[in-house]
């Protein structure tokens, strides 16, 4: 007779709870994210799990608990034609959700989607008809249908940005309005007047948020704000090269930009070559960068950074406390980013006395 095949016992929550010496429930619970077990044991009980290779049994659970073990996130893709950056930043937001998930037994469902009123759609059919545990989006408006929609039901969810109305919810974002505030300050303090804000549509939470920091910027400066200078598009790299070119041609230039992402400033350094110009010797640039592109511009520029994974770490662990039912109210961060400089952004141009010059 051949020798018998030895079973392999896979581990249990009961593997766990004797590995660990604390009890079966307190095992499932910190398994869960559960708010009520201590972050220290928790710690201690997904250390053991890594140890001896436990993997939650979803379907099991699924059948058991009724839960999808999903979390949607939604994925806006823009419908403009040759948009070079579409889905960059979103890598990076995805990799801090499933890290934040991580030992969760929950994985990330993505749904495509091309607008707040398309996001506001599945938003209804995943709450509607339980297709997730939790949903987590962006591209916050001011007045955000998937926010009013959801924040009436029970549904698990969590944003990146805030909109504008007084809604509790929870959510994970920057603080755009300092973030404008700070580069704008720096600008005028180098000596510029005349400065551009390079802008999403004023439809965007944080477009709006942003210009009020650029805006008190000046006010605190006892100067007017160059809001001629702000111009609103799509944030891709064409638009920042036709925005440059366009606002560089007008008879009162801007001496200085400020811009809201990566692929806008990439965008606004090509118009300004195409000028025959340049950063940090005709006219400053500061850049706004939450994927680390910007230490790659020539010439190097003065930039706000704030990794985007941290964000989305953040999403997935606030997902998670909102799915073992903690409430939204201890659910809100609010990121500043850091200010990196490498430029001394001081203003080359002969300040016009319209404009707040001297």
């Amino acid at each position: 007779m051949g020798k018998a095949t030895r079973r392999v016992e896979m581990p249990t929550i009961k593997t766990l709870a004797e590995m660990t010496g604390f009890s079966i429930a307190t095992v499932s619970k910190a398994l869960r994210h559960s708010p009520v077990v201590a972050r220290e044991t928790r710690d201690q009980i997904f250390k053991a799990a890594e140890e001896v290779g436990y993997t939650a049994n979803t379907r099991g659970q699924a059948l058991r608990t009724g839960k999808t073990y999903q979390i949607a996130v939604l994925m806006p893709l823009t419908s403009a034609s040759g948009y070079e950056w579409d889905g960059v930043e979103y890598t990076q937001i995805l990799s801090g959700i499933s890290q934040g998930l991580d030992g969760s037994g929950y994985r990330i469902s993505a749904h495509i989607v091309t607008d707040a009123e398309d996001g506001a759609e599945m938003a209804r059919q995943i709450a509607g008809l339980g297709l997730a545990d939790g949903l987590i989006f962006s591209g916050i408006l001011a007045d955000d249908p998937r926010i009013t929609l959801l924040a009436e039901t029970a549904f698990p969810f969590v944003t990146l940005g805030r909109c504008r109305r007084d809604i509790d919810y929870a959510h994970v974002d920057v603080d755009n309005e300092w973030a404008a505030h700070a580069a704008t300050a720096r600008l005028i303090a180098g000596g510029h007047r005349r400065i551009a804000l390079v802008n999403p549509s004023r439809r965007f939470s944080y477009s709006l948020d942003r210009i009020d920091g650029f805006s008190r910027a000046f006010r605190e400066a006892g100067l007017e704000a160059s809001l001629d200078l702000v111009v609103e598009g799509d944030l891709s790299t064409r638009f920042g090269k036709e925005s440059a070119e366009q606002l560089l041609s007008l008879a009162n230039p801007p001496s200085a930009f400020v811009c809201v992402n990566e692929s806008t400033t990439l965008g606004v350094l090509a118009g300004l070559s195409a000028l025959k110009l340049a950063a940090g010797r005709d006219v400053d640039v500061i850049a706004y960068d939450d994927i680390n592109v910007s230490a790659y511009f020539t010439p190097p520029l003065t930039t706000l950074y704030l990794p985007i994974e941290q964000l989305g770490r953040r999403l997935g662990q606030f997902i998670l406390r909102r799915i073992a039912g903690e409430g939204p109210g201890a659910l809100k961060e609010t990121f500043q980013p850091a200010i990196v400089p490498r430029q001394p952004d001081q203003c080359r141009m002969t300040p016009n006395p319209m404009t707040g010059g001297e």
